[in-house]
């Protein structure tokens, strides 16, 4: 009997897509070869492409979602999304898949669409009690801007795409003369602007997932770099970048930081795996509150990536994961 046939669906349309790439081969590399049959699945602009782990390529029927692995064209049973950014982070592949009726890993159409955004993610979690920055969203640069950065968010403060992910255009902002050059670079990027009062303390991330029905946060991770904030560089380039597994904290904190990590992937009808991340404050007005920052719903899985080292010091693994969420998409 064939083995199901999984979608690995990576690329995209951002400059996330290098990162995509490399979460895809760290999925397919995880997948029991015994049990399930893995393709790549590239999304572009302009075409999508399938192939096999070892470059192969394979006949694809997009219409259909289907491939040709030389017995006829199958429907894939499952699709692994790996894509970061639109469009696999904003609910696009999600209402497609929807409409074939492909099970996926992700949260459904809503909640991807709304976690793209981070200035609607942040609101939604202030109206329903959770301890965010203060915040504000701009659509467009006009002469008042940069007087009501200043009025409603101060400084310092961060300068951000709304819809960007991996740190891309973002700055940290110190000085008034730095603003007009921070919202330069978020606009290059996206055409909503999300800025957001600075939150002085340690930086923390928590990896939430689902399986076998359960929802269980991971072990909290402490990020600590000699760069202005935990940009693409210090993600992914910087040799003195410490991802701290897990976390040096109180037990307190760490699970006030598990806590709010699942009540919040709960509040938001997340799926699969995500990332929560928070700052524990440490200024006088604000020491011992633990404030969320940002929630990625297909966090990166490179061998760089947060996300999986999380998995393995939690003695979950990556293959158990990936094979879990799997098993429990074919039994939707």
């Amino acid at each position: 009997m064939p083995l199901p046939l999984i979608a690995i669906l990576r690329g995209g349309y951002t400059g996330e897509s290098v990162i995509s790439m490399q979460s895809a081969r760290t999925m397919m590399e995880a997948l029991d070869t015994t049990r399930f049959q893995g393709l790549y699945v590239t999304v572009g602009r302009e075409t999508w492409t399938c192939e096999r782990a070892d470059g192969t390529d394979i006949a694809f029927d997009r219409a259909l979602f289907t491939a040709d692995d030389g017995q006829g064209h199958t429907r894939f049973a499952a699709a692994l999304i790996a894509i970061h950014g639109t469009p696999g982070e904003d609910g696009k592949l999600q209402g497609y898949l929807d409409m074939l009726g492909v099970p996926y890993q992700t949260g459904g159409v809503l909640p991807m669409a709304i976690t793209m955004s981070k200035f609607s993610t942040t609101g939604l979690l202030r109206q329903m009690g959770f301890n965010v920055a203060r915040s504000l969203l701009l659509r467009e640069r006009t002469a008042d801007t940069e007087r009501r950065v200043l009025a409603d968010v101060g400084l310092p403060c961060f300068v951000k795409p709304d819809g960007s992910g991996s740190s891309l255009g973002i700055s940290k902002v110190k000085t008034a003369e730095e603003l007009a050059a921070a919202l330069d670079k978020a606009f290059a990027e996206d055409s909503s602007v999300m800025c957001e009062a600075f939150v002085k303390g340690r930086e923390l991330t928590c990896g939430v997932i689902r399986l076998n029905g359960v929802v269980r946060a991971l072990p909290v991770c402490e990020i600590r770099t000699s760069s202005e904030f935990f940009d693409y560089h210090a993600k992914y380039h910087a040799a003195d970048t410490q991802e701290l597994i897990p976390a040096p904290l109180p037990d307190e904190v760490t699970r006030t930081v598990q806590q709010r990590s699942e009540a919040i992937y709960t509040a938001l009808k997340c799926d699969g795996m995500v990332r929560v991340d928070h700052f524990w404050a440490t200024t006088d007005d604000r020491t011992g509150d633990v404030v969320t920052i940002e929630v990625n719903t297909t966090p990166g899985f490179s061998p760089a990536s947060i996300f999986p080292k999380m998995l393995n010091v939690s003695g979950i693994g990556v293959p158990a994961a990936i094979n879990g969420l799997v098993a429990a998409m074919l039994q939707r």
